[in-house]
């Protein structure tokens, strides 16, 4: 009896595409392994061993399948099977939630990338307190399990193996996205726009392209504020692939350029995407931790920073009074009109709100995730909501030489208070691409409110709405929306 050959069937993505599998597009993500004879062989499984990094790595699962049941197989003596692996890979991969760049408490913001440590701009992704990421390589090793005879127990032979590794991140795109025109790759390359190799490929943000009438800009647009009185202003971050090996990125640089409202440049600077300041260059990537980089562009975190011969990347700087809006985009050399890796993303001084509301800056996870960031600028209403642990004593006491009561005691008691803030808050008018914006954020599993002139620190939140109804122009003329969240963390009540 020969034991036939094992081969991979089916692959998670696209081999020449040269972007990460995605964890969270399709309903299923993983590997078809097959054997082509198992013809004479008794309780046979087919084994897929799961390890972080490489065939020395941490085991993390091991599954053992019979075939798939599939006619030409059963009738040739055959075998394969599907291994799902989403689950697996997401239990490995984590939010980046704070600036990598801290080595102790408390754990500043992401968000605040830039402010926190003001040498560095860029962060690497991850936690690194669990020493978790959010890419991450994982290895994978076919085999199988039979025994030769009816009356044996069956034993594992890797002998006959097969083996890939594959880069993973936690993103998703739509359902419907077109896959693989061929059976042997479940996701195609369509999250190549996201490889940070060409001046049509994104940051990884759920930004579509818009339009600002006041000073003529099409394309992909933030609106951030700037009070040159307070120097006080907006948090914001990108992210972007890191790996020019495995993705073809090549974001050497980041620019920041300054205009005023007549579109006439104000300064140029160029920010190196390497360790020095956070990050990592991406033609010298080898650990997951450097193949996704964050930098902080809101307007307080580049007028935070202090990199050396930076300040003009400032707000606050003589060399761009009078701007208008600034833009970013990543290039691979530090000279102006440099070939771009990346398209070009505006960001556009707003005011705060007109009649005196305080400004709620909210940031989430987005469907590639990391983060999108957006301003509620009219009325919020906050309201704080206790229960009450309550339990009731007979009026007197009863332990004493005569029995007797006071006019302090009372009958009901409040044990234990809790409190969660809550609050509702309110868009102003609304772009089409601002509104797909409001449908991300309802579906985010994480979402924090962010520091600004009137919100005192960033903290997590959890928007309670279970509904978003659509609205376009041409439904609806003009668009608003009303979002409630809930505090993350209880009010300190001292009981």
């Amino acid at each position: 009896m020969a034991l036939g050959t094992i081969s991979w069937e089916q692959y998670p993505v696209l081999t020449t595409a040269e972007i990460p599998a995605l964890t969270n597009w399709t309903p299923a993500i993983g590997y078809m392994l097959h054997n082509d004879s198992i013809g004479g062989l008794f309780y046979f499984k087919l084994v897929l061993e799961v390890r972080l990094t490489d065939g020395s790595g941490t085991l993390l699962a091991k599954i053992k399948q019979r075939r798939n049941g599939y006619g030409p197989d059963v009738s040739g003596n055959e075998a394969r099977a599907f291994f799902d692996l989403r689950e697996i890979i997401n239990s490995q991969i984590v939010n980046t939630v704070f600036d990598q760049n801290q080595i102790g408490i408390p754990f500043e913001s992401i968000h605040k990338l830039g402010a926190n440590e003001t040498a560095y701009v860029f962060s690497k992704n991850g936690d690194r307190n669990t020493d978790k990421t959010q890419i991450v390589t994982i290895y994978v090793k076919g085999y199988q399990q039979y025994s030769e005879s009816v009356n044996e127990v069956p034993t594992e032979d890797s002998d006959e193996s097969v083996d890939n590794t594959e880069l993973w991140l936690g993103a998703s795109l739509p359902l419907l996205t077109a896959r693989s025109g061929g059976a042997t790759y479940v996701q195609s390359n369509a999250f190549s726009p996201y490889q940070a190799s060409s001046s049509t490929d994104k940051f990884l943000s759920d930004l579509v392209t818009d339009y600002n009438a006041e000073y003529n800009l099409s394309g992909y647009i933030n609106y951030v504020r700037w009070n040159d009185t307070t120097n006080t202003g907006d948090y914001h971050t990108v992210a972007f692939l890191n790996d020019t090996t495995n993705f073809t990125s090549d974001v050497k640089y980041i620019e920041v350029v300054y205009y005023d409202s007549t579109g006439v440049e104000l300064s140029n600077t160029f920010f190196s995407n390497v360790g020095t300041y956070g990050g990592e260059a991406p033609n010298l990537t080898n650990t997951d931790d450097e193949r996704l980089i964050y930098f902080g562009c809101g307007t307080a975190n580049l007028n935070a920073q202090t990199v050396t011969d930076k300040e003009e990347a400032q707000p606050s700087d003589s060399a761009n009074d009078g701007w208008a809006y600034y833009t970013i985009k990543g290039t691979n050399i530090n000279t102006e009109f440099a070939t771009n890796q990346t398209a070009t993303y505006y960001f556009v001084k707003e005011a705060g709100s007109c009649k005196g509301f305080k400004v709620r800056r909210l940031a989430w996870r987005n469907s590639l995730g990391c983060y999108d960031y957006f301003n509620f600028k009219m009325k919020s209403t906050q309201t704080v909501e206790v229960k009450r642990d309550n339990y009731n004593t007979m009026l007197g006491t009863f332990n004493k030489s005569k029995w007797r009561y006071n006019n302090t005691q009372r009958g009901k008691t409040t044990r234990q208070t809790s409190a969660i803030l809550k609050e509702t808050l309110s868009t102003d008018w609304l772009t089409e691409p601002q509104a797909n914006l409001m449908e991300k954020l309802i579906m985010s599993t994480d979402v924090y409110i962010v520091e600004n002139a009137e919100t005192t620190y960033t903290e997590g939140v959890i928007v309670t709405d279970s509904s978003f109804v659509r609205k376009t122009n041409a439904n609806d003329k003009l668009i608003k929306y009303t979002i409630n969240i809930e505090y993350a963390n209880p009010i300190n009540t001292n009981s």
